[in-house]
């Protein structure tokens, strides 16, 4: 039996257009003349609509016929299983996949009864798309039944003959689903090395040489060994991200400009496939950023945003929060580094609005990750209070080891916070917070370090003047870390010197980034 909460994210997740057609299209899967299921899948999108939690009383509090109340759990399981047949025939042209696979099934009904010749045209009306697709699990399906079909359809010799060049035809299918599998594992490997760091950036020498280990695959040395469309975009994935970790930006912008193009020019492989259009969209935008590129930024968000109407029946629940995650984030990162305040105002009101759509529909490292930029730009627009109220959302989600080096620096942002408000019980609370999370992660490193230390001796700070001097050697100690390969990075996910100098010299931090930004620019 399904659970209520199941049947509740079910209809939750379905767009207006898959309700209005499982209202109007519900009659073909069941008869209930007492209209009991309608009244049952109005109830619950009803709550969900009203931004409430699923409340089984209210659907009890309703008028359905006979015993339908007293089997409630059996008409719920029932109904979640008749939206997902309902689900399944809306679909089943919306992507070249499942197309291919509806085919497949109608040609399987047409062989069991023996229509052969029917059931080979569908086939090839199957195998079409499954080569402008590169679809290569159908492919191999397909040929597959071929092949049984014209076993017991033509003569021996005929058999024979078609056999050998099947078998053939399946062998060439396995060395491009064994070449795709490959850059799947490398592109696999690269993720999971990165995303244990929280941030992306690699913080020691040693686990330098363990991600550049992973690049001295042959597979990535040549483009050419990238034997589909697929593995062409994972092949330029994963440079663009070899490129971004060794900070290495221009290299990086022009392997992202290429994975876009890969995806423009092959339009017709992104049928159903709208991830990898998406992906390349969202690199683009992080290189523009990192480059400096801020006017080409702002069309690409354009680009990324438009997607849902440009492919209106082919993106996914899936495809439209990556997308608001994404830019969300970008941009916030974007306009924090241009200082651009009345921007950022904008994008942050812009950004609450939509929350409530996705907030609960995000990964949890998405959300952490959404909440920290949040942060920041609300730390430098000087709204501490919005600093906390985004922060508790990251503590409130519990013990996760996801995206840890952002948790720990919206630690740190939550101290400033308290300070800049004059929160004294809460700031001891936080100071002793703070401390115990860097002290127990796995992974510090000389940034934390220093900051953890400091954290310590504040513990009995008496007077301003000591807090001041606290913040003159603080600052001294991490200053040079600017310098070091591997330490900068942490800068770039928080950096603590402008807010520390804006302490110093009494001034707003704001003030001390744009003095800063001012001065690069003079002396470049």
């Amino acid at each position: 039996m399904k659970s209520s909460d199941e049947i509740f994210q079910l209809i939750n997740s379905m767009s207006d257009k898959e309700r209005r057609f499982f209202r109007k299209k519900y009659t073909l899967f069941v008869a209930d003349d007492d209209n009991n299921y309608i009244k049952l899948f109005d109830e619950i999108s009803k709550q969900i609509s009203e931004g409430e939690d699923y409340n089984e009383k209210k659907i009890k509090e309703g008028i359905y016929s006979g015993k339908f109340l007293k089997n409630l759990s059996f008409h719920k399981n029932y109904l979640y299983n008749t939206i997902l047949n309902s689900l399944l025939y809306f679909h089943k042209d919306s992507t070249n996949l499942y197309s291919v696979r509806s085919l497949i099934t109608q040609a399987e009904i047409l062989e069991k009864k023996l229509l052969h010749d029917q059931s080979l045209k569908l086939l090839q009306r199957a195998m079409r798309i499954s080569f402008e697709c590169d679809l290569l699990n159908s492919q191999y399906e397909l040929v597959n039944i071929e092949r049984r079909i014209i076993k017991y359809k033509g003569s021996i010799e005929e058999y024979t003959v078609k056999a050998e060049e099947l078998f053939k035809e399946q062998y060439r299918i396995l060395e491009l689903q064994k070449n795709l599998t490959d850059y799947y594992y490398l592109n696999e490997k690269v993720g999971i090395f990165l995303r244990s760091f929280g941030t992306g950036w690699v913080r020691k020498e040693q686990e330098l040489r363990e991600f550049e280990e992973i690049y001295e695959s042959p597979l990535l040395k040549n483009i050419k060994n990238a034997k589909s469309f697929l593995t062409r975009y994972i092949f330029y994935n994963l440079h663009l991200q070899y490129q971004l970790t060794k900070n290495n930006f221009e290299e990086a912008y022009n392997i992202a400009v290429l994975g876009v193009e890969l995806c423009e020019s092959n339009l017709a492989k992104l049928k159903g496939n709208l991830d990898n259009y998406i992906f390349s969209l969202n690199n683009l935008l992080n290189c523009q950023g990192r480059t400096g590129r801020f006017g080409e930024c702002d069309i690409t968000a354009d680009k990324l945003r438009a997607i849902e109407d440009k492919f209106p029946e082919m993106i996914t629940e899936t495809n439209k929060v990556f997308i608001f995650y994404s830019v969300s984030v970008l941009m916030l990162s974007i306009n924090i580094s241009t200082l651009d305040i009345e921007k950022l105002k904008a994008l942050n009101i812009e950004i609450e609005n939509d929350f409530k759509l996705y907030e609960e529909k995000m990964m949890v490292y998405q959300r952490i990750i959404l909440y920290y930029f949040l942060t920041c730009s609300n730390l430098i627009q000087g709204d501490y209070e919005k600093c906390i109220y985004w922060n508790s959302k990251i503590f409130n989600l519990g013990k996760t080891d996801l995206s840890e080096d952002y948790q720990c620096y919206a630690r740190i942002i939550q101290l400033l916070a308290y300070y800049e408000l004059g929160y004294i019980d809460s700031l001891e609370y936080a100071l002793k917070s703070a401390y115990h999370f860097i002290s127990r992660r796995k992974k510090v490193y000389k940034y934390e370090n220093i900051i953890q230390k400091y954290l310590k001796k504040s513990f009995r700070i008496k007077t301003n003047n000591e807090m001041n001097e606290i913040f003159i050697e603080m600052k001294a100690e991490l200053k040079p870390l600017l310098n070091d390969p591997f330490e900068k990075n942490a800068f770039d996910a928080f950096n603590i010197l402008p807010w520390l100098e804006s302490k110093i010299k009494n001034i707003p931090v704001v003030q001390v980034l744009k003095e800063s930004k001012k001065s690069l620019t003079v002396n470049r």
